[in-house]
């Protein structure tokens, strides 16, 4: 079959046109980009020493979301791609990705991968994808200023109301700290503070049972646009940002807002932040003298799940999470070889080494359980967050409901009630997506 190799990719090729290409001979093609080029390529040896196939490469220097979006849409996308997981439901809604449901049946492994990532990769009960890596969320200490407010270690709150007590005791015992409880906010820090901030609560508000806890009601297919969850997650912003003053707001929309909490919480004035795996190592990369040993790292930072709401039935922590996949082009020629490429990719022996060398958070427990993954206690210790955790709601049209969402924690903060920003945020929805697509939950 003819395939294309990629020979070079711009920034405006990127958002504008599909770069020539020269045609060649081959059996399978792949698209990933650098960051997982320890992964991809020894599979790839792998496959064509197994098989006697060819495998034709497309590497994307820079960025490979845009990139596949791209090749999709403009029907040039490989075999085999690499995708952002929040992009399923959209890439299979436009029938971009091929199901799995019988490659998976038939691949031992995949009994492995947690079922919290499987789910993140099945829309409709159809299997669109094989998760790589993974993140999960949690609330962040200062152990030097938890030991200044006499706060026990580790900290282990039960529900919203230890996070916020624990931000009072430290703001009565150290009142030079501008940010008791760091929570994202607000448009500027646009996607994290739904994802970091407003998820992290959402979740917890309610009992979970008829997707009470979302922003999308799954089984009826719609928007939920008012709810007692949403109203909870809003009343809680209020008591952070207005009734107990326990943040300060310059630094959500300061010019480096991602570098400026990081060292503010180095510099002591950040004592409690909700964010992500991630913040382990770029907390300390963000003062530009690299991420020191694990020993001081630990001296420094703790971290505690976040918690639910307390309210009976609520979940007692939780999570959201995001991450790489790994997928088959719906108009592949040969979806066996593809997919056979993609066994070989992830067998258990290339992926265990590959997730416990780079660090990254794994899917799936047979890398969880194994030596060198256990080497790096960090890893080790928050293993077990991935198989509680779940993922964004991320329908098509998801990216104006977190704008809407950015937007009401921006109009909580301007001191606007509750009921005024849950009214103006059905207004938005109702213009932006219809009346019959929208639904309130009592």
């Amino acid at each position: 079959m003819k395939l294309s190799r990629i020979l070079a990719w711009s920034a405006v090729a990127a958002t504008s046109v599909l770069m020539a290409s020269t045609a060649v001979q081959a059996d399978v093609s792949i698209t990933y980009s650098e960051s997982f080029a320890d992964l991809i390529e020894p599979g790839i040896a792998a496959f064509q020493e197994a098989t006697g196939e060819n495998v034709i490469t497309t590497v994307v220097p820079g960025n490979l979301d845009q990139r596949i979006s791209v090749d999709f849409a403009g029907g040039a996308a490989s075999d085999v791609v690499l995708f952002d997981s929040y992009r399923t439901a959209e890439y299979s809604e436009s029938n971009f990705l091929a199901a799995l449901n019988d490659q998976v049946a038939n691949w031992s492994p995949w009994a492995d991968y947690y079922d919290s990532v499987k789910s993140m990769l099945t829309v409709g009960g159809e299997v669109r994808g094989i998760p790589i890596d993974t993140d999960v969320r949690m609330l962040w200490y200062s152990k030097a200023l938890f030991e200044k407010a006499g706060i026990a270690m580790p900290w282990q709150p039960k529900n919203w109301n230890d996070v916020l007590s624990a931000a009072k005791q430290i703001k009565a015992a150290a009142p030079d700290v501008q940010y008791p409880f760091y929570l994202p906010v607000g448009s500027k820090f646009g996607e994290a503070t739904t994802m970091q901030g407003f998820y992290m609560v959402l979740l917890g508000a309610d009992t979970p049972e008829g997707d009470r806890n979302r922003l999308r009601n799954w089984g009826e297919g719609k928007w939920i646009v008012d709810s007692p969850a949403i109203r909870a997650t809003l009343g809680f912003y209020q008591d952070v940002f207005i009734n107990e003053n326990l943040s300060a707001r310059d630094l959500y929309y300061s010019p480096d807002p991602w570098g400026d909490f990081r060292r503010a919480f180095l510099d002591g004035n950040i004592a409690i932040m909700s964010g992500g795996s991630w913040e382990f190592t770029e907390t300390f990369a963000a003062n530009g003298g690299g991420v020191p040993p694990l020993a001081q790292r630990k001296s420094v930072m703790g971290w505690a799940p976040f918690p639910g709401s307390g309210k009976e039935g609520a979940p007692v922590s939780t999570n959201v999470s995001g991450g790489w996949a790994i997928g088959v082009n719906e108009k592949a020629d040969d979806k066996a070889s593809a997919f056979k490429l993609i066994e070989t990719i992830l067998s258990p022996e290339n992926y265990t080494r590959w997730v416990s060398q780079s660090g990254k958070l794994t899917t799936r427990r047979d890398a969880a359980v194994s030596a060198s993954y256990q080497q790096d206690s960090y890893l080790a210790s928050i293993a077990p967050l991935v198989a509680t955790t779940t993922s964004r709601d991320t329908y098509p049209g998801y990216s104006m409901v977190s704008a809407f969402i950015q937007q009401a924690s921006d109009s909580i903060l301007e001191g606007r009630s509750v009921d005024e920003v849950v009214a103006e945020y059905k207004a938005n929805m109702i213009d932006e997506f219809g009346e019959d697509a929208v639904m309130v939950i009592k």
